[in-house]
C-alpha cells in the first residue's frame, strides 16, 4: 500500500506542479481536499488557482526532482526541488491519501539563498 501511495503522490505532483496541468487536479484530488498551507484555499479549486497563477507568472513546465519520498500508511512525504521565478526552491510536502486520491496537504518551502552560511547541500 505504501508503494502505491508513493506512486499516487509523485505522479499527481508531477502532473499538477511539474506539467502545470490544472485538469489533473480533479483526477488526483478528492473533492473535499483539505489545504493546510494558509495561502491556498481549501478544495481542488484552490490548487487550480495556484497552478494557473504559476503558469501566468512564467514558471516553466519541469521535471520535478524528488530527493526523498517516504510513506507511512496513508501519509506520503516528499522532499523535492522546484524552480520558480528564476530561483531554485526546496519543498517538503506531506499528503494524506484517501480512496486513491490526495485528500490533505501540509508543506514547508525555502528558496535557495544567494549567499550560504555553510556548504551543506539542501538536496
Amino acid at each position: 500500500m505504501s508503494a502505491d501511495n508513493k506512486t499516487i503522490v509523485t505522479s499527481a505532483y508531477q502532473r499538477i506542479f511539474g506539467d502545470l496541468d490544472a485538469s489533473a487536479v480533479d483526477e488526483c484530488m478528492s473533492k473535499t481536499f483539505v489545504q493546510h498551507n494558509p495561502t491556498i484555499a481549501d478544495g481542488p479549486d484552490g490548487v487550480k488557482q495556484l497552478v494557473q497563477m504559476l503558469a501566468s507568472q512564467g514558471v516553466p513546465k519541469q521535471q520535478i526532482e524528488f530527493k526523498h519520498v517516504v510513506a507511512d500508511g496513508d501519509i506520503v512525504i516528499l522532499h523535492s526541488r522546484y524552480e520558480m521565478a528564476g530561483k531554485e526552491w526546496r519543498f517538503i510536502d506531506i499528503y494524506r491519501i484517501e480512496n486513491g486520491k490526495l485528500a490533505e496537504h501540509w508543506d514547508a518551502m525555502i528558496q535557495m539563498p544567494d549567499e550560504r552560511a555553510n556548504n551543506n547541500p539542501m538536496f
